[in-house]
């Protein structure tokens, strides 16, 4: 059964202390280890090197990365929560929430597959997620770092009601010893 938890077009379910979220074209649940190849497919894509993280060049690097988020979801209260998200049923792409040293503040971040950008899924399941960290998390802040030059994930912060805090920002990318400007967004309660 699903409850309302105060947002539009958004539900969510707690099952076994982890959530699901659906909004009007998704749903976003908690990883598990059985997503491994469809999570490679987008965290595997060469596409996305203004991400820190990624991409994962191998699929055992997606397997250690799965491991990691799924013994987060098994902590009483976890300090990073990663999501996939579903689009009729296929995972297209992931979103976190990871908490910052000030526990009243979240990171958030997002990848969507390659063949699904520039639909607005990025948009909507970073919404969702920031309204659950608003609503069930009681967050007082949310923040998202990206690289200068990743225009589309500026463009989703600004949807989000985000202001841009600081432009002076470096990121070096060790995988390819690159190094770019950094942008950090924020949004308060």
């Amino acid at each position: 059964m699903k409850t309302r938890i105060g947002f539009s077009n958004m539900t969510m379910k707690k099952i076994n202390k982890k959530c699901i979220i659906s909004t009007e074209r998704l749903e976003i649940r908690p990883i598990e280890k059985e997503d491994c190849e469809a999570v490679h497919r987008y965290a595997g894509d060469p596409s996305i090197d203004m991400m820190m993280f990624l991409p994962n060049e191998t699929l055992e690097e997606t397997k250690k990365f799965i491991g990691f988020s799924v013994s987060e979801w098994a902590k009483e209260d976890p300090e990073d929560m990663e999501f996939v998200i579903l689009f009729n049923g296929e995972i297209i792409g992931g979103v976190n929430l990871e908490k910052c040293e000030d526990e009243r503040t979240y990171e958030i971040g997002w990848t969507i597959r390659k063949d699904m950008r520039g639909k607005g899924f990025a948009t909507e399941a970073a919404k969702a997620l920031k309204d659950y960290a608003f609503e069930s998390l009681n967050a007082e802040k949310i923040q998202a770092h990206c690289d200068s030059r990743n225009q589309a994930s500026e463009k989703v912060m600004k949807k989000l009601g985000m202001t841009m805090v600081d432009d002076t920002g470096t990121r070096y990318y060790p995988k390819t010893g690159v190094s770019s400007g950094e942008y950090l967004y924020s949004i308060s309660k």
